[in-house]
């Protein structure tokens, strides 16, 4: 009786000189397309962060360190995607297997996740409106203008508001000059309620130049019908009023903005991700031909 004699070698069996050649090349390409999506993630967190009215001043307005801390792990992510390319460039390089393990690890973790904020940042921009708003309305209602002196979290929000107020020319919230949630909202707010506004129905900073300022603010009487002095709706021609209050809500200003950041963001940690993905491929089949003593 005849016995088939099998190998019970299970090592992967050494491929063609040719394909190898061919992954090195593929992966040293991807890696060098991931390095520039990694660059690009990093340059997006700092633009996020520092941009003037990026997601740290947004942070600021809403009284939420969501944004700003999304900033950071932007810069975070980016400069560790570049630290595991490198790595792998290294190991590719110089065919260290030890090298090309250590990044095939980190590149499996880092490309899922990347992938996963991707998509959950589109899935937080179709939820952002309400949100924002809701905490936006807070920030004005409750900490606007309150404990200045001896409170330094509404301090900040204080000056964040009147710095966009003055730089978007807007006022309040949300809304136009016949909302309760533009310039009016400061009539509900704290620092109305409590007097600490100085005889102000609104901030100076909703007022376009110092001209007419004790007027624009309703300091003293104005026109007849015409805000500030009057509850929404109002009445008569804006152009006779005889000063300029900014009359349209802030988040109306900001919305697109940050919708246009928040696409930017996920489309970019998207694109990388799956390249990462396609690298993590290459990675896998370039290990598997190097020999252990590397």
């Amino acid at each position: 009786m005849a016995y088939e004699l099998y190998d019970l070698d299970d090592s992967p069996k050494p491929m063609n000189p040719q394909v190898v050649r061919g992954i090195r090349f593929a992966l040293l390409s991807f890696l060098g397309i991931v390095m520039a999506g990694a660059v690009s993630i990093f340059a997006i967190g700092i633009w996020t962060l520092e941009a003037e009215y990026g997601n740290k001043q947004v942070s600021e307005l809403i009284d939420a360190k969501l944004y700003e801390v999304d900033s950071y792990m932007l810069i975070i992510g980016g400069a560790a995607i570049m630290v595991i390319t490198i790595i792998g460039l290294i190991g590719v390089m110089k065919e260290y297997r030890c090298l090309v393990g250590l990044h095939l690890g980190l590149l499996a973790f880092m490309s899922v996740m990347l992938f996963v904020a991707g998509v959950l940042g589109y899935v937080l921009v179709s939820q952002l409106e309400n949100k924002v708003k809701d905490r936006m309305e807070s920030a004005v209602v409750n900490y606007y203008g309150v404990n200045v002196d001896s409170d330094s979290d509404n301090r900040i929000i204080t000056k964040a508001w009147d710095k966009v107020q003055q730089s978007f020319e807007c006022c309040g919230v949300y809304g136009n000059g016949d909302s309760y949630n533009s310039w009016y909202i400061y009539q509900r707010s704290q620092w109305f309620t409590q007097n600490r506004n100085n005889g102000s129905k609104v901030p100076e900073s909703c007022c376009a130049s110092r001209v007419n300022i004790e007027q624009c603010t309703g300091r003293t009487n104005g026109t007849e019908g015409s805000p500030p002095l009057t509850k929404p709706p109002n009445t008569g021609n804006p152009s006779t009023w005889g000063y300029t209050l900014f009359t349209k809500g802030c988040f109306d200003v900001l919305d697109p903005y940050m919708h246009r950041t928040g696409i930017v963001i996920g489309t970019t940690a998207i694109v990388v991700g799956i390249f990462m993905l396609v690298e993590l491929v290459l990675s896998v089949c370039l290990y598997r031909t190097l020999p252990e003593k590397t």
